[in-house]
């Protein structure tokens, strides 16, 4: 036996032996998981809080393995990787602060003659579930503060698809019934981790919070607030009211838009909040790399639907 067959015979036993472990040992490592070892059967779960069969944290996006690592988040939409937005799509508006809300909120109603449904309580929340109001699908765009529990309102046959506007830690204007954490940092990155009270948090949480802005999120931006909400109103296929204009639009924004803050970044004052904040602050800086990045990716519903369609070429040489 050469060195090169004694070499291959090697790491084929090896080989197999690790798999023997892995295969025996999986399930207590992954009592979760979706993975089903030979010759058993994955239990029956009865749940029925989303409309499935089967434990609804297994629903949404991704294979079922690595679901519960993105649960509820992948029951919305990516909105860049699934295009075009289909009529059961739910618009999902998220809005952290209360000028975001009362701006928006009068843009969709007044400007665009949306039906918005504002779900600004958790009991309204709950109640909605009950209701399935995801299943009218885009005949209404849902608002709420909860993103958690406002994602678990939709379903695999009715994804949401969210918007939101992200704005520096300096300028938070928190809705008044978000919760408040016992620790004073990082507010948006343990909300979207749901990493509410340890004492530290780290490149896991944000790496979460990052993944909901980056994939999930049509951007817009406390400076480019305007932009955003056109930018918007094309991704969805909206049209202003008759009789409206852009006016509409920019003199709400004016009237209700808060200037930013400014603090000196060499100053000491500055240290200190990045200090406690810097988690927020990349978040930040996330969310205004994706807004530009969105430029490209976050097109008009036209667009979508023209690239959506099957090429003529492709139809001929399927009917031969």
């Amino acid at each position: 036996m050469n060195q090169r067959t004694l070499f291959l015979s090697v790491i084929g036993s090896i080989s197999i032996l690790l798999f023997t472990i892995v295969t025996f040992d999986l399930s207590s490592v992954f009592p979760k998981s979706s993975f089903t070892l030979p010759f058993t059967k994955k239990p029956k779960k009865k749940h029925h809080i989303l409309g499935g069969e089967d434990d609804d944290r297994y629903h949404g996006r991704y294979p079922n393995s690595l679901l519960t690592l993105f649960f509820p988040y992948t029951l919305l939409r990516d909105v860049v990787l699934d295009q075009p937005v289909e009529d059961t799509d739910v618009p999902f508006f998220w809005h952290i602060h209360k000028s975001d809300e009362t701006i928006m909120k009068y843009i969709l109603t007044t400007c665009y003659g949306l039906d918005t449904v504002e779900l600004n309580d958790l009991q309204s929340v709950e109640r909605a579930k009950q209701v399935h109001l995801a299943s009218r699908g885009n005949k209404i765009v849902i608002t709420s503060p909860f993103i958690r529990q406002a994602a678990e309102l939709f379903d695999t046959e009715n994804f949401g698809r969210m918007f939101c506007f992200f704005r520096h830690p300096l300028d938070y204007d928190l809705h008044d019934d978000l919760p408040t954490f016992s620790r004073d940092d990082n507010w948006l990155t343990r909300l979207l981790s749901d990493d509410h009270d340890n004492e530290v948090i780290g490149f896991k949480e944000l790496g979460v919070a990052k993944q909901v802005v980056r994939q999930t999120c049509v951007v817009g931006t406390l400076d480019k607030m305007e932009l955003s909400v056109y930018r918007m109103a094309d991704y969805y296929g909206w049209e202003l009211q008759p009789g409206q204009d852009e006016t509409c639009v920019s003199d709400v924004i004016q009237r209700y838009n808060p200037p930013e803050k400014w603090i000196d970044h060499e100053s000491e004052e500055w240290y200190d909040f990045y200090r406690k904040n810097k988690y927020d602050c990349q978040l930040y800086e996330l969310a205004q790399s994706t807004w530009r990045a969105q430029i490209q990716t976050i097109i008009p519903l036209a667009t979508q639907l023209t690239r959506a369609a099957p090429d003529e070429d492709e139809d001929e040489e399927e009917e031969e």
